[in-house]
């Protein structure tokens, strides 16, 4: 295999429209089950789903090392968190962007429904 066409099987799951879709649905699915808490209201549930998405991607994301695959990259990955091996540690790529933005707006819904 040529190794500039190789793809990296520990940031493969980072490109397309399936990862959008899926991360939304997961966010979503963790808001509405924070609402059928009868004793919370939606500020606190926004602002209990934005901590907890913000903790997930932290240690997911930018804490992590590594690649779980025995992807034969002779222990390069080894040193590079999953943000750093996501579109090969460019900048401003779609991936990325999405991954920025979606914290981003999160916050604000939680900021906007508790009225700060």
């Amino acid at each position: 295999m040529n190794p500039a066409t190789e793809s990296v099987p520990n940031s493969d799951w980072a490109h397309g429209r399936r990862l959008a879709v899926f991360y939304i649905l997961i966010i979503a699915c963790a808001h509405y089950f924070l609402l059928a808490v009868p004793f919370l209201s939606v500020g606190q549930a926004w602002t209990i789903t934005h901590s907890l998405h913000s903790i997930v991607h932290y240690i997911f994301l930018h804490w992590l090392k590594g690649s779980p695959f025995g992807d034969g990259t002779q222990g390069e990955s080894r040193e590079l968190t999953h943000w750093e091996q996501i579109d090969e540690n460019q900048h401003y790529m779609p991936t990325k962007k999405f991954l920025t933005i979606v914290p981003i707006v999160l916050f604000l819904l939680a900021s906007f429904y508790t009225n700060y």
